[in-house]
């Protein structure tokens, strides 16, 4: 009951202010419209907005929960930080609370995406069971991000070095993956970094419900299971800075 109080609490501030759902949908948004004009006559991988399409929403991911733990310092230049830190609650209902309200923000993204992605004539091959997987593996992308993102806001002193961090960190991820092209045509030199970046599997595990009628389940299983493992790691970060941040 407790997570559900505040997530409410953050979803209703967030809907009285819907400018922080534009400003993070802005930038993917760009992206899938500008690479599939100028790539779209590459048929490497078919229609190439269905190609880049997984890696567009992974980068909304990042661009959304990354920045999530900014509203930290909204709230404690209004106070409510320190308010809900002197109350009895649970330090990991506030975590899942926040991401709860990083997830409802960055698949009201992804919807968006996905729908304009649809009048591009994409189509999600693996049907209405692939529809499910992929929201499977956003929500456990989102909660690894937005955990990690909540406990980086805790250690830095202001916004301004958080947003300079969080941006820093997340182009070179979406770069140095397979978000733009497929991993077998990426440089010899680049495919160890490649591989190391856990996005990377996220985007080809997408990418394969996307575009392949059959799933490769042990490709599946194995993103999903890298992802929970760095769930449960970012989610224990986030709950330990907390906790030295109420001491």
């Amino acid at each position: 009951m407790q997570t559900i109080n505040l997530f409410w609490r953050s979803v209703r501030w967030r809907f009285q202010n819907p400018v922080t759902i534009i400003m993070t949908l802005v930038q993917p948004l760009i992206w899938l419209l500008l690479f599939s004009t100028i790539f779209g006559g590459n048929k490497a991988e078919g229609n190439y907005t269905s190609f880049i399409l997984p890696g567009i929403l992974v980068m909304s991911v990042l661009s959304s929960s990354g920045v999530s733990g900014i509203a930290n310092y909204s709230l404690k230049t209004g106070g409510s930080y320190y308010r809900i830190k002197i109350s009895p609650v649970k330090r990991s209902s506030i975590i899942l609370a926040h991401i709860l309200d990083a997830a409802v923000l960055s698949f009201i993204q992804a919807a968006i995406l996905i729908g304009i992605s649809l009048l591009m004539s994409v189509r999600i091959a693996s049907g209405i069971s692939g529809v499910f997987i992929m929201i499977v593996l956003l929500f456990l992308t989102i909660a690894f991000v937005s955990a990690l993102s909540y406990a980086i806001s805790l250690t830095l002193p202001d916004e301004n070095s958080f947003i300079a961090l969080v941006n820093t960190i997340t182009l070179p991820l979406f770069f140095v993956s397979s978000a733009l092209m497929p991993s077998e045509q990426i440089p010899q030199g680049f495919r160890i970094p490649v591989f190391i970046n856990p996005f990377t599997h996220v985007i080809d595990s997408l990418r394969m419900l996307v575009l392949k009628s059959s799933i490769d389940w042990t490709q599946l299983i194995s993103t999903v299971g890298l992802l929970f493992v760095l769930c449960i790691a970012s989610f224990a970060l986030a709950v330990h800075s907390l906790n030295n941040e109420n001491q």
